[in-house]
């Protein structure tokens, strides 16, 4: 990727602002997001693999000979290649909310919206009417409100139950006499907890083995109660027929991006699951090595695979409290990972529930082992190890393990009976399962991320799970009653980084099974809670030993950072002090990373302050690349130098900067020091101090190296992202508030099913879906107050003018306009009317619908494409401006010229315009964000408007530098809406954000076409009062 070093426009004006060029914005289009075509309609015929078998006097020999299937391409040049033709497309009916971000996750199609009911398992039967289990349907529309949606109910929970219940036409008052919530919840637990209902949890004891730490003493089984459980087996139908069927990807595909400039060249692209090599490879090792059971052996079902994804980790329930659960879940690959990202799409389900040990397992290890109170933890640790590995073995049943083998026959959503093989396709953890990559010995080799030996150390010491030493060393700590962590078990574990802990994966499915090669790298807990929080926390000592209020200064810059997006992708506001780092979760720390470069920037003294500036904009470029939602062979291999170089800053850093400062533990991390090492001393100003340096030798430093080829063999990093399973929790969470809290995890067991049951019994059609032109046009503009305002009328006019005349650009810049062509305009009543906020919608680089916000108090900077690239490659891509106001109008033209009588509605944006500052070089070639400040109100257009189909989007500045005198004055009559009441003097020195250029990147990388508005009249909507 080549991104130009942009210097500031010339010549400049007298106030040494550059001269603005007017050219307002140049025309894009809004082009929506679409999938491929659809693979029937553009396939030949179907063939089977052609085999052919030598004669029988020599070795049987079977050729298997594939015949690839393409796609034609579609309007963003992406087209897809199959290894054979495939008899089902789940993408072929996807409408544009399907593809939209804050998607439904029911099909779509032509407005109506379906919910797919379960098949083939015995809680829905045929002849069992919609609303069973319950008495009637009033009885089933109130029981499903009380079941669904926030326990706490809010005001759109009361509207819900009106809306969706009360003025149901299925819904009759007489029904609900003896109406008792409690009696009917009972109900439809017993039906839940049926014979006939396979997915149901079960609960089982786990049987762990404690050491006694004696030769003459026999290890001894203690029974840990409350694992609950449903049958695997049953849960994989359940997700085959279930909701969410018909999005089920059975046959994988390559997707390549046709170059622009030679159609006969193609790019590889990786986003999904189900698009990756490792999906790939599965799915042609089932079709062409995969045996059959032996009381079917000549079965001719359509073989597929199912890529189980699993996510475990422990979550407290409760702020307060001691209350704890240990969830395990399950999701299918096959399906989109935009479904189940969606918390609330039912793509996740609910395996089990692992207990944790109870406070007796301490009297029991009191009387049991010899030696308890010294041993005490790491004898909890362990067991904790054997814990989880038992649930696991009891999950992993003996009807899984022959559907492992031998696959399992699944009637699915098209009447077609299939195969599907049973692969773990990945798994993620909140601690971290990947285990350690290269021997303890090796550890200096942790450091070194992007040098030749380190690429060559992963590829030569690729890790396998050692089976006979674990099992060695489990005979030293139960038969010869060896300490844990006695000498002989650490000679025989600690080089290979393991635990003695024999691996239930590997004892239930076969002694081939790798447990390595199953977990996928974690770049919340590796990155964000890993190497960039090491990075951060030193880069915090270094300012407290280089000066006093340094520290103070950056807590400053970081809350003046202003607000940006929305949902869990924006920046949230930094009320406490960052440096303070208190309970601060991942997506803290990302916001951290991508605003530190102007927070940190001449906080340190040069060289130091310039390296330090490099070495944020590297690691903020890494980590928007690690995170990007579609790759290309092109962008990885960017991500790949970008790693590499990474490595070399931060030793860079590590070697050259570090000394210079005498670094010290942070207050808290003495405190944190002092409590670990069991002193009484309080935490107070007297807790002594140690040194601390930057340590790179960690294996999240290390892992970074790992991503790049994940990518490749898996897909992108947010199919597999443990905050999947984070945000999981919430689930979980909010069923324990409405829990007694007795038996807790078994009514969030009995709860969640119920939850699960009306996603699927619900049979209904909802016509008319919410806004469904919303995501469709380019633009909406909200309308929360009325306010009729009548000043700058000569340049709105201007503005209106050229829109109504069809000009090549719009604005208030048209020096031709008379006053008589003024006069022709009209303002219908003479009024305008102000909102408060705009929503702009937009096709991303990966071709899903999302949308910007646009707020002149909270979210004001917005940027624009412009024009100067038409005539000069080496311009900046994006004008910039602050939105003061957001109106709309009904206009007509009166006169020779008019071209329609009738009123129009007219939306527009008044702004102000930033300009570059003069003389400062920018782009990624030399790591410095572009710089911008307002233009002066001298200019004579420093204020214009703005048509919304220009396509703006909000940007994101992160600092000022320092004020300006030259901006508006507050006195100015007809300027005074220009500032918030809460605005001081005018910014300047404001830093873009990286992600406008990681916007722009994306888009050249891809090569997709980044969607804006459309030309057409037609698509200028807006929602009426």
């Amino acid at each position: 990727m080549h991104s130009p070093d942009h210097a500031s426009p010339v010549p400049v004006t007298a106030s040494g602002r550059p001269q603005r060029n007017y050219r307002l914005p140049k025309k894009i289009r809004d082009i929506l997001p679409e999938p491929p075509p659809p693979a029937q309609s553009t396939m030949g015929s179907s063939q089977e693999p052609q085999t052919s078998d030598s004669a029988p006097s020599v070795r049987r020999v079977t050729l298997i000979v594939w015949e690839r299937f393409r796609t034609v391409a579609n309007q963003f040049r992406l087209w897809r290649e199959y290894p054979q033709r495939p008899t089902f497309d789940p993408e072929a009916h996807l409408g544009l909310d399907d593809l939209t971000n804050a998607h439904r996750t029911s099909s779509t199609t032509n407005g109506t919206q379906t919910s797919f009911r379960l098949r083939g398992e015995g809680e829905l039967r045929s002849d069992k009417p919609s609303y069973w289990p319950f008495r009637n349907k009033s009885t089933q529309l109130v029981m499903g409100w009380l079941n669904n949606g926030n326990p706490s109910k809010s005001e759109s929970e009361v509207n819900s139950l009106v809306h969706g219940c009360i003025l149901n036409p299925e819904f009759h008052a007489e029904d609900m006499k003896g109406f008792d919530a409690h009696r009917e919840n009972q109900r439809m637990n017993q039906q839940l907890n049926s014979e006939d209902f396979h997915s149901r949890f079960h609960e089982s004891p786990i049987d762990i083995l404690v050491p006694s730490g004696s030769p003459n003493k026999l290890a001894q089984k203690h029974c840990v109660p409350g694992l609950l459980h449903r049958n695997l087996t049953s849960v994989i139908r359940d997700a085959f027929n279930g909701p969410l069927a018909h999005l089920i990807h059975y046959s994988p595909f390559k997707l390549f991006y046709q170059s622009t400039d030679d159609n006969s060249r193609s790019e590889r692209v990786y986003g999904e699951t189900y698009s990756s090599d490792v999906f790939i490879e599965e799915y042609k090792d089932v079709q062409c090595h995969r045996k059959l059971p032996p009381d079917d052996p000549h079965c001719k079902r359509e073989k597929t695979i199912a890529a189980l994804m699993f996510a475990s980790d422990a979550t407290h329930l409760a702020d307060f409290g001691n209350a704890k659960a240990w969830p395990i879940y399950m999701m299918l690959g096959n399906i989109s990972k935009y479904v189940r990202s969606e918390a609330s799409s039912g793509a996740l389900h609910h395996l089990a529930y692992i207990p944790t040990l109870p406070d007796s397992f301490d009297d029991f290890g009191s009387k049991f082992h010899a030696s308890w109170r010294s041993k005490k933890d790491e004898i909890k640790t362990h067991c904790r190890c054997e814990l989880m590995h038992g649930a696991w073995k009891i999950i992993l049943d003996d009807e899984f393990i022959n559907a492992y083998h031998y696959g399992i026959i699944i009637e699915c959503i098209d009447g077609v009976e299939r195969r599907c093989k049973l692969t773990q396709h990945q798994g993620s953890s909140g601690n971290n399962l990947r285990q350690g990559p290269v021997p303890l010995p090796a550890l200096p080799e942790l450091q070194n991320l992007g040098l030749k030996r380190d690429q060559k150390t992963r590829a030569e010491k690729i890790r396998t799970y050692l089976a006979d030493k674990i099992a060695t060393a489990r005979r030293c700590i139960y038969d010869l009653g060896l300490a844990i962590r006695s000498t002989a078990v650490e000679v025989l574990l600690r080089n290979i980084s393991a635990v003695p802990t024999a691996n239930a994966f590997v004892e239930q499915l076969g002694d081939n099974f790798n447990p390595s090669n199953i977990f996928t790298v974690d770049l919340l807990h590796e990155i964000e809670l890993g190497t960039w929080k090491t990075l951060f926390t030193h880069l915090v000592r270094i300012l407290h030993s280089a000066g006093d209020n340094l520290v103070a200064t950056l807590d400053e810059r970081y809350r003046s950072v202003p607000v940006f997006g929305s949902g869990g992708s924006g920046i949230r506001h930094f009320s406490s002090n960052s440096s303070e780092m208190k309970k601060m979760a991942a997506r803290d720390f990302e916001d951290l990373l991508q605003c530190a470069l102007p927070c940190f920037e001449a906080l340190l003294p040069p060289p130091h302050d310039r390296r330090l500036m490099k070495l944020l904009y590297r690691f903020a470029e890494w980590h928007a690349l690690a995170k990007l939602r579609m790759h290309s062979d092109s962008t990885l291999k960017l991500l790949g130098s970008l790693t590499n170089e990474i490595g070399h800053l931060l030793r860079h850093f590590r070697d050259d900067t570090c000394p210079s400062f005498s670094t010290m533990e942070l207050p808290r991390e003495a405190v944190a020091r002092q409590r670990h090492q069991g002193s009484n001393q309080q935490a107070t100003r007297s807790v002594s101090r140690t040194p601390k340096s930057l340590n790179l030798s960690t294996v999240k430093f290390h892992f970074m190296g790992d991503y790049v080829a994940h990518i490749r063999y898996f897909g992108t990093t947010d199919s597999y992202s443990t905050q999947l399973g984070e945000q999981a929790h919430r689930t979980i969470k909010r069923l324990y508030s409405v829990t007694n809290k007795k038996n807790a995890l078994s009514q969030i067991g009995n709860k969640y099913l119920r939850q699960q049951a009306f996603r699927s019994i619900e049979k209904q059609e909802i016509h008319g879906a919410e806004d469904p032109a919303n995501t469709g046009r380019h633009y909406v503009i909200s309308h929360i107050t009325d306010e009729p305002i009548n000043r700058f009328i000569s340049k709105l006019k201007d503005h209106l003018l050229g829109r109504l005349q069809g000009r090549a650009f719009d604005g208030d810049m048209h020096e031709d306009f008379s006053d008589s062509d003024r006069n022709t305009v009209h303002l219908r009543n003479g009024t305008i009317f102000r909102h408060k906020t705009a929503r702009i919608n937009y096709t991303t680089y990966d071709v899903r619908r999302d949308h910007d916000t646009l707020n002149p108090r909270n979210r004001p900077f917005c940027m624009v494409a412009s024009a100067d690239t038409e005539f000069d490659q080496r311009a900046h891509p994006f004008w910039y401006a602050q939105v003061i106001g957001i109106f709309h109008t009904e206009v007509r033209q009166t006169g020779a010229t008019s071209q329609d009588f009738r009123w129009k509605p007219m939306e527009f944006l008044w702004v102000r315009w930033l300009g570059f500052e003069p003389g400062y070089l920018s782009g990624r070639h030399l790591a410095k964000l572009p710089k911008i400040g307002f233009v002066p109100d001298s200019d004579d257009y420093c204020f214009s408007f703005l048509d919304p189909s220009q396509g703006p989007t909000e940007a994101r500045p992160n600092d000022e530098e320092d004020t300006s005198e030259e901006g508006i004055p507050f006195n100015r009559a007809d300027t005074e809406d220009a500032r918030n009441k809460d605005e001081g003097e005018d910014e300047e020195g404001l830093y873009e954000s990286l992600e406008g250029a990681r916007e722009e990147d994306e888009d050249e990388q891809d090569g997709v076409d980044r969607g804006y508005a459309s030309d057409s009249d037609d698509d200028l909507e807006y929602d009426t009062l």
